[in-house]
């Protein structure tokens, strides 16, 4: 199997179960800030030492994988994925949160660079913030029926910023 089809040389992309959009279609947008996301979080993931934010971490990209099918599935094609993501997924994040808030309280905002996997989670933060306004997109014009997607987007920006403010307290982290 080969990874280039050329089937996108003229501008098109196929979705998950069939059907074809142009390349700046709003869902192709979602999908691919949300990509963009996971990649940023691998290279965050890629530069901790603490063992437990590299294994949250780990399963935050395996449930953006579950993300990006169900943006690149149409409406009518969703019953066909095995898994989209849920309440059982937001709550997750809200119990990893309030323990992440608990461990380092915020009392000011930060300015990305104190740290490489700390800059990392910063980024994936604000592409993830990226994806959610697509996918309040995708939602309004009735393309996204999942409202926990659109809480997990929103909570995940928050955990991922707080993924950053940890990493830079963590010892033995990369501080520049």
């Amino acid at each position: 199997m080969s990874i280039s089809t050329r089937r996108g040389d003229g501008g098109e992309t196929d979705l998950l179960y069939g059907g074809r959009v142009p390349k700046y279609h709003v869902r192709v947008e979602a999908y691919g800030a949300v990509h963009e996301a996971n990649a940023a979080l691998g290279l965050a993931r890629a530069l901790l030492s603490d063992d437990r934010l590299r294994e949250e971490t780990f399963r935050i990209q395996q449930e953006l994988f579950l993300i990006g099918a169900e943006l690149a599935a149409e409406v009518s094609a969703l019953h066909r994925l095995s898994e989209r993501i849920g309440e059982a997924h937001v709550q997750w994040l809200d119990d990893r949160l309030a323990d992440a808030e608990s461990a380092s309280p915020v009392t000011d905002w930060v300015i990305p660079g104190d740290g490489a996997a700390s800059s990392a989670f910063h980024l994936a933060s604000t592409i993830i913030r990226r994806a959610e306004r697509w996918a309040v997109r995708l939602r309004d014009e009735n393309l996204l029926d999942n409202p926990a997607l659109l809480r997990y987007l929103n909570r995940l920006a928050d955990l991922i910023f707080m993924f950053a403010k940890l990493s830079e307290e963590s010892p033995g982290e990369s501080t520049g």
